[in-house]
């Protein structure tokens, strides 16, 4: 009782107290880009392809096969099991952006989605670590603002995401050793050494005793 009651307070705290009219559109095209997300998954698959090529093929599979993991596991296995009632319909004085949802609210799929492929784009892009966890954070915070999920339901939907990513992590550095060949060429400051010692008739270091 006391969970329930303080995951509707943090959910009105966010859903109502942080309701703006200019963050609306924001919140609502983080929880759906609508006519957008076939362009902006294209443009993911395109960049991992473009800039990492091989190990980027592999990180995109794996990526992808994370994500449907999750999916279906937290919409086709976990909801029916908790069979939680969305705020929207339990709540009498939320105001959704998207209207009363009737399906089951936990987990959040999409928390666990996000958060299932954070993991997997930082081993891919090591860069955009930081940007794939905030980007992840920030649509479960949407969730709950437009009035979709409670609090509990987007961490619940994180913390199975995160366990689902980290495995899609091992998964994908495992594939990248098995695939990759084992004699690729030695870093470039490395080959410069030994290019130079050759030049000055000098025997190229082994990396032995």
């Amino acid at each position: 009782m006391i969970l329930a009651d303080w995951d509707a307070a943090v959910f009105r705290a966010i859903h109502h107290g942080m309701h703006h009219r200019w963050l609306d559109p924001v919140m609502a095209a983080l929880t759906e880009p609508g006519p957008w997300k076939i362009p902006l998954l294209v443009l993911v698959a395109a960049l991992f392809l473009m800039l990492r090529r091989r190990r980027g093929a592999i990180g995109l599979v794996v990526l992808a096969l994370t994500i449907a993991a999750s999916d279906q596991l937290s919409s086709h296995v976990l909801k029916p099991m908790f069979r939680r009632v969305r705020p929207s319909s339990t709540l009498h004085d939320t105001l959704p952006l998207f209207g009363i949802r009737h399906s089951w609210s936990f987990p959040s799929s999409h928390a666990a989605n996000f958060f299932a492929a954070a993991p997997v784009t930082s081993a891919v892009f090591p860069e955009v670590a930081v940007f794939a966890y905030v980007y992840a954070a920030a649509v479960c915070f949407s969730r709950v603002y437009v009035g979709d999920h409670y609090p509990s339901d987007v961490l619940g939907g994180a913390i199975l995401g995160v366990a689902l990513g980290l495995l899609g992590r091992k998964a994908f550095r495992r594939a990248v050793r098995t695939i990759e060949p084992r004699g690729a060429a030695p870093p470039a400051g490395e080959m410069t050494s030994s290019i130079r010692a050759v030049a000055r008739g000098e025997k190229a270091p082994s990396g032995g005793p």
